[in-house]
């Protein structure tokens, strides 16, 4: 568990604005992968369809973990605890990780 610092509030602020950033870029991405598949001739085949409908879908993961991200940001300016500040700082690495896997294997199969 991480000791709540002096400068601890700060530190929420900054993950609440970054988690909200990272949460807007994954919805945008999500839907140009979306709009990748919509663009592909009717004779594409389906399961090529699925794979990048799918792909876009998955992007709903590190997105739902982006806004708990915020949301326990927010809940710990709120109501301040050793715990839950040690939970936002974990939860960020979180959703960095997830954020990366994600775009990592968007460009790599998919792009």
């Amino acid at each position: 568990m991480f000791p709540v610092p002096e400068y601890a509030k700060d530190v929420a602020i900054a993950l609440l604005g970054a988690a909200v950033a990272v949460a807007g870029l994954l919805l945008v991405v999500s839907g140009f992968v979306f709009s990748q598949a919509a663009s592909f001739p009717s004779t594409t085949d389906d399961d090529l369809l699925e794979r990048y409908e799918m792909a876009a879908k998955i992007g709903l993961v590190p997105f739902a973990v982006a806004l708990l991200e915020a949301a326990a940001s927010l809940l710990w300016l709120a109501h301040k605890s050793d715990c839950l500040y040690s939970g936002i700082i974990w939860g960020f690495f979180l959703l960095l990780a997830l954020t990366a896997l994600y775009g990592f294997v968007l460009i790599l199969k998919y792009l």
